[in-house]
């Protein structure tokens, strides 16, 4: 055996430099389901990680190949899923700054468990949101820039007809 072939079994099944999307999308699940789960507050700290969990979905996200499959639809609901959730996240302290502006009492957290119920059904549509536009942003997220231009010193006719 080489150190070549240890390094190979290693990386697994997944290939080097690969990301395990499962694993990532059940990390953020996991950290997005304490939000909900604790009383009190949202806070400056969730807007922050809802968006460092949404750049990270969409730094990892990557286009299905090939025709599309079952699976595909699971992996496609399960971004949409995760990515609804971050932008949940993120909003949930500017929606509680704006319900109390707009009056509501904060003293024993209403205001508070205002936003986490808001937020919790707000997942749903946002959620189908984000399925539907999953091929576009998937299409926005691999764009490579402007189109490449016609190389000069690359004549496709010899003969310069």
């Amino acid at each position: 055996m080489t150190a070549a072939g240890a390094d190979d079994r290693a990386h697994g099944a997944l290939g080097a430099g690969a990301v395990d999307t499962g694993a990532l999308t059940t990390a953020i699940v996991a950290a997005g389901a304490a939000f909900f789960a604790q009383p009190g507050d949202w806070t400056f700290l969730s807007v922050v990680l809802g968006i460092a969990f949404l750049l990270v979905l969409l730094a990892y996200h990557r286009p299905r190949e090939g025709a599309p499959t079952l699976q595909a639809v699971f992996v496609r609901a399960a971004f949409a899923g995760t990515v609804g959730l971050s932008l949940c996240i993120a909003a949930g302290a500017p929606l509680q700054l704006a319900a109390e502006g707009a009056g509501m009492p904060n003293a024993h957290h209403e205001a508070a468990d205002a936003v986490t119920e808001w937020v919790s059904w707000a997942w749903v549509p946002v959620t189908l949101l984000v399925f539907w536009l999953e091929p576009r942003i998937t299409r926005a997220l691999v764009r490579s820039g402007p189109a490449p231009r016609a190389d000069p010193s690359h004549n496709p006719d010899p003969d310069g007809v």
